[in-house]
């Protein structure tokens, strides 16, 4: 008899238990389920690792990964420097090498859009140097000296993560100009002064540049030049940035188009070696 009530019980028990174990058995199942995908899934852990990086780290991560556009400062020590085929096409003006409204500033705007096309802002010093020279009575082997204060005045203004002074090369059409497939490019030049702090850094910027641009179009390039000693600035304003670029950029026989087309494989060569440096 009592064997026979305590299975009538136990009958009675599984019966008022049956909707709970209904309910409950799958909850079960699902935070098994949800707490293995945490614990395994490569995004949740990069996401929790991320709360670990220094903030100082997590702004370089940020320009890696292109969510933060890459600051950059564009000027120009020599900004009177002309290109022989734009004036003469421009103005009918034959062998200028200066001139004081058709020069290499020209190149501002195209600049500024391919950057801004690579995820990158660009601010444009639109300083005269060559003219302020002129109207001071200083001579050429002055300008980078007269035009620090001008520089030094911005930095200060903008945290920029590239310092980009751009030039024009005296050399001749032979020594500054590539052809491919049947397409010419102006080539490029990368003056680094062995005189300063950052001498060491700057270097190797422009050689990771140098050899992305030689990556994208062969032999574009001519490669880095260090200079120091006598009769050279030796330190160019580089001392004011890690990362600061002195290009040249063609030669006094270059045409617009062959410079518009270096300008495209410049921009696109610094802003990815920068970010890559960046992410990692």
């Amino acid at each position: 008899m009592r064997k026979t009530l305590q299975k009538v019980m136990s009958f009675y028990l599984f019966l008022f238990l049956m909707p709970i174990l209904i309910i409950k058995l799958p909850m079960l199942a699902f935070d098994a389920t949800a707490t293995e995908q945490v614990e395994t899934s490569p995004v949740a852990y990069a996401a929790h690792m991320s709360k670990e990086i220094p903030d100082d780290q997590t702004k370089e991560v940020t320009i890696g990964n292109s969510e933060k556009p890459i600051q950059i400062l564009l000027y120009y020590t020599h900004s009177e420097e002309a290109y022989h085929p734009v004036v003469e096409k421009s103005l009918g003006i034959k062998a200028v090498n200066y001139h004081p409204s058709k020069n290499i500033m020209d190149a501002s705007a195209l600049i500024t859009q391919h950057f801004q096309l690579n995820g990158a802002t660009v601010d444009v010093l639109h300083y005269d140097n060559m003219k302020q020279l002129k109207a001071t009575g200083h001579k050429m082997h002055q300008a980078y000296t007269a035009i620090r204060p001008v520089l030094v005045k911005q930095l200060a203004l903008k945290d920029y993560d590239v310092v980009l002074d751009l030039h024009r090369d005296s050399l001749k059409r032979n020594q500054t100009t590539i052809t491919s497939n049947g397409i010419s490019y102006a080539r490029l030049s990368f003056v680094v002064g062995a005189e300063n702090p950052n001498y060491k850094l700057n270097q190797a910027f422009a050689e990771a540049v140098s050899a992305k641009v030689n990556q994208m179009m062969p032999t574009i390039s001519r490669g880095v030049i260090p200079k120091s000693g006598d009769n050279v600035d030796g330190v160019y304003n580089q001392d004011l940035s890690s990362h600061s670029l002195l290009v040249e950029l063609g030669g006094i026989e270059n045409t617009e188009e062959e410079i518009n087309r270096t300008i495209a494989i410049l921009t696109k060569a610094i802003t990815t070696v920068f970010g890559n440096t960046n992410a990692t």
